[in-house]
């Protein structure tokens, strides 16, 4: 146990104390004995020169008898020890001498009064009363030491303990207090300088601790609710973790107790298939001559639910003064949204590059069966009804037309083209097409769906819809043809919240239809896994598929507002689910009334401008089988001066957009000028440049999406010439 500072100053205070006594003592002992000695020799003097006065007188009478008795009675005394007296002749008269020590011998010489010298006297003297006195000082200098030694020790430990000892143990548990968080000033005042400079000093201590405190508290404060994490960790093997701020709970799913207390270490959070390469830059960025901050690649850290998350980090790499790594620290901050938005910013210029390609396509191929339709139409007319002959062109136009819904789901892939959407509850397709894939799925196949007839209401394309789900449940046959296995179909109302958002992707809050595919198939490797929405990526063989069908629902997905998300393992399966976002009543668009298909003959004039010349062949007989008079150009040059040489003689100008020289856009410009009243069909195979919207503004009556069929340009036809002043 410890001695306190009043203890061990009084200790010592005591202790010189008594050697401050002891010397005194010794001082005064010494300067007694010197006292007394000179005091019992000047009486010892005294004594010696009385005798010598008597014997001189004896002497000289010779008074023998009386001398001797003379001597025996001095020698009576207790300070006489010895006594030789001698006559002038140094005749021993009387001798006696008792052995002692610490003796005076005085010796003195006899002279009567007359002068003449009557013998010699030796007397021994002995202070025989200085024991007892030496005795009695030594004991009451001793008494008096002890006296002073008490009376002192009191009267310091009072001093000590009201001016040392309680201002220290006040001090003290103000300390506690500081320690324990209580920023507390001492409220000691009136103490002795040193320890009021103690007081003052340590008031001053919590004034700035306390103000340090503050500013740590906001700092803690600032750290914990910004994403970034704050980490610390020691420079050796396993990098055990000495401070990590508290909301690496966020990120990570540990208290920063669990990475302090080595229940976690940081290694074991990263991915494995990361941890060597970031092993590889920190080892790196400690090399001697490397800048202190250093910046690794992104990785990705498994948190406490299994989730995956990709961090980014700023280290700093802390030196001891000898130059030796002690530390390093830094932050890490959550990136997964942003790697998120930058794979979606991938996607996005990959559907983009397809939707260019696909634009082009599109404008040749809806030309190519524009020819193909077309001529199929005015064969079959021609053909005897019910007819092998007449069937075999039926096939061609069914054909024909799913080439044309071919052309126009690219372009809806590819958000180049509008679809024809409509406010829809999507149960009764579901069900349709799932009686028509019971009819192609093997039979080891077992289909199971679980259809809520209450979903809510969606705008979408039907066809798209069949598209959808027929490119999921022929890709879940596939992945169970070997094996056969269980394919489910649910269709759902679900609402989407900050807390159950699908995980990835960035949907909006809000009610949706959700369709759920699953089967019991192979499932899709963790490599593919992020790579299946791309265009042209696939794992099938050949034959067995070009890589655009999830490609292409992703898209038509996407542009309903809705996601589609996946979730599988190798041997467990896979599920997909489909978000479609339900409109509110007072959302839905009204559908526009549909017109009876019916082709009408009419009469009248028109120019027809097509630069394909087997377009513009087939275009001029289609529309003289409808009555009408045709003028045919393969220029637009060409009909732009056959219209300015005779303008009234048309009744409608029916042009091509995409044409050398000068485009249907421009060219119906031009007319419009010489003739504002004129009305013109512009039609396009695709086009980026001009829509239906633009080409209204410019005058034009209808725009028209190739291939058309007969039925769709006498509608035109009759639509155009019934508006217009000349009819």
């Amino acid at each position: 146990m410890q001695t306190s500072i009043r203890q061990a100053l009084s200790t010592r205070i005591g202790l010189v104390i008594i050697c401050v006594n002891i010397v005194i003592g010794t001082c005064y002992y010494s300067y007694s004995v010197r006292l007394h000695n000179n005091n019992f020799l000047s009486s010892a003097q005294s004594q010696a020169e009385h005798i010598a006065d008597t014997f001189s007188l004896q002497l000289w009478l010779y008074d023998l008898s009386t001398t001797r008795k003379l001597c025996n009675l001095f020698l009576e005394s207790p300070e006489i020890k010895g006594l030789y007296l001698l006559d002038h002749n140094k005749q021993i008269i009387f001798s006696k001498d008792v052995t002692t020590t610490k003796t005076i011998l005085i010796e003195k010489d006899l002279v009567h009064e007359s002068g003449r010298l009557v013998g010699y006297l030796k007397i021994r003297f002995k202070d025989t009363s200085w024991e007892n006195q030496r005795k009695d000082m030594l004991l009451s200098s001793l008494f008096m030491m002890l006296g002073t030694l008490l009376a002192s020790m009191l009267f310091i430990n009072i001093l000590l303990t009201r001016h040392l000892s309680k201002p220290l143990a006040d001090l003290q548990q103000d300390m506690k207090l500081l320690a324990e968080g209580n920023f507390k000033e001492s409220n000691l005042v009136g103490q002795k300088a040193e320890i009021q400079n103690i007081i003052d000093s340590f008031n001053t201590l919590v004034v700035s601790l306390n103000d340090r405190d503050k500013a740590l508290y906001e700092a803690n404060k600032i750290i914990n609710r910004s994403p970034a994490v704050a980490f610390s960790w020691k420079y050796e093997e396993g990098w055990p973790v000495n401070f990590t701020s508290h909301n690496v709970v966020d990120l990570t799913g540990y208290s920063h107790t669990d990475f302090t207390t080595k229940k976690i270490t940081f290694p074991e959070l990263v991915h494995p298939n990361d941890l060597q390469k970031l092993t590889q830059e920190i080892t790196t960025a400690c090399k001697e001559g490397q800048p202190q901050r250093f910046t690794p690649s992104p990785y990705r850290l498994i948190t406490k639910k299994g989730d995956i998350k990709w961090v980014k980090g700023v280290g700093d790499i802390c030196r001891d003064p000898k130059g030796t790594i002690s530390h390093l620290e830094g932050i890490l901050y959550d990136i997964s949204e942003e790697v998120q938005l930058e794979k979606q910013l991938q996607q996005a210029q990959k559907m983009e590059a397809i939707g260019t390609m696909a634009g082009g396509i599109a404008h040749d191929f809806n030309n190519l069966l524009s020819v193909i339709l077309g001529y199929t139409e005015l064969a079959q007319e021609d053909a005897p009804p019910k007819s092998k002959y007449s069937d075999d062109l039926d096939k061609v136009l069914t054909a024909g037309h799913r080439a044309k819904e071919l052309v126009a789901q690219i372009l809806a892939f590819s958000r180049k083209d509008k679809i024809k959407r409509i406010p829809i509850q999507i149960q009764s397709l579901i069900k349709e097409t799932l009686k028509m894939l019971r009819l192609t799925i093997p039979s080891t196949i077992k289909i199971e769906d679980e259809i809520d007839p209450e979903c809510g209401i969606v705008i979408v394309d039907p066809t798209q819809i069949n598209q959808i789900l027929i490119n999921l449940c022929t890709n879940a046959s596939q992945a169970m043809e070997m094996t056969g296995g269980l394919l489910k179909i649910s269709l759902n109302n679900t609402r989407v919240t900050s807390s159950n958002t699908p995980l990835g992707t960035s949907l909006k809050g809000g009610q949706y239809v959700e369709l759920i595919v699953s089967d019991t198939g192979t499932g899709i490797h963790p490599s593919h896994i992020n790579k299946i929405f791309d265009p042209y990526f696939t794992t099938k063989g050949i034959g067995k598929g070009t890589g655009l069908g999830l490609a292409i629902i992703h898209g038509i997905i996407g542009s309903y507002g809705g996601v589609i998300t996946v979730d599988s393992k190798p041997g467990n399966g896979t599920t997909f689910h489909v978000y479609f976002p339900v409109v509110a009543e007072e959302e839905q668009p009204q559908p526009p009334e549909p017109e009876p298909e019916t082709t009408t003959l009419g009469t009248g004039n028109i120019l027809f401008v097509d630069d394909e010349e087997m377009l513009a062949e087939m275009g001029k007989e289609m529309l003289e089988r409808l009555g009408y008079h045709v003028t045919m150009c393969q220029s637009s040059l060409e009909a732009l001066t056959t219209f300015q040489n005779n303008p009234q003689d048309f009744d409608v100008v029916i042009t091509d957009q995409t044409m050398p020289d000068m485009t249907g856009f421009d060219l119906a410009r031009r007319i419009l000028q010489i003739r504002p009243d004129i009305p013109i069909i512009l039609c396009t195979g695709y086009s980026n440049i001009v829509d239906e919207k633009s080409a209204k503004v410019l005058g034009i009556k209808e725009f028209a999406i190739k291939p058309l069929t007969k039925t769709t340009i006498a509608g035109l036809l009759k639509k155009v010439l019934k508006n217009s002043p000349q009819t």
